[in-house]
C-alpha cells in the first residue's frame, strides 16, 4: 500500500514542537483556521478560503497516541479510507528531528490523489511549520491562493 514519508530539522525543542503540533492554538497560529485538538478524543483540522478555489475544508479524526515531546499519531479521511498520520519527534543537535509517516491509503484512483496531495501538502506544512518555530514567519496567507 502507498505511503508518505517526511523528515526535517526543526532548530526548536522538542517540547516547543510538541506544543505547536498538539493543540489547537498551535495549528492555528501557522497553518488552520478553526482547527480543534481533544488529546484524549479528536482532532478537527478546519482551512477557511483555502486554494484557489477559497473552499473551507474540514477534515479530522481520533487521537490514537500523545506521547509528550515524543510522538503523536491521529487519524483522518483525505480521501476515501482512514488513514493514520504518525508525527514523531527527536531530540538532535540544538532542537527536533520531526518525522511524518501517513499510512492507510489504497490503490483508487480517488486514494492516490489525496496520497499525492498530502506528500506534497506534509512537505510544504513542514517547511511553514519550520518558518514558524525558527523566524517567527507565517505564511498562512499564501495557501489561500
Amino acid at each position: 500500500m502507498p505511503e508518505i514519508s517526511h523528515e526535517t530539522y526543526i532548530q526548536a525543542p522538542p517540547e516547543k514542537v510538541y506544543e505547536t503540533l498538539t493543540t489547537a492554538a498551535g495549528w492555528n497560529a501557522w497553518f488552520t483556521d478553526g482547527t480543534t485538538v481533544d488529546l484524549e478524543g479528536d482532532i478537527r483540522f478546519r482551512w477557511q478560503n483555502f486554494g484557489s478555489e477559497r473552499k473551507t475544508i474540514e477534515d479530522g479524526g481520533p487521537v490514537l497516541e500523545a506521547v509528550p515531546y515524543k510522538k503523536f499519531t491521529f487519524q483522518w479521511f483525505p480521501g476515501e479510507t482512514l488513514c493514520t498520520v504518525s508525527l514523531k519527534l527527536a531530540p538532535y543537535k540544538e532542537g527536533t528531528l520531526l518525522s511524518i509517516h501517513e499510512t492507510g491509503y489504497s490503490t483508487s484512483d480517488r486514494d492516490l490523489s489525496a496520497m499525492a496531495n498530502c506528500a506534497a501538502g506534509w512537505g510544504e506544512a513542514m517547511t511553514l511549520l519550520k518558518f514558524y518555530l525558527e523566524r517567527g514567519i507565517v505564511c498562512k496567507e499564501d495557501l489561500r491562493g
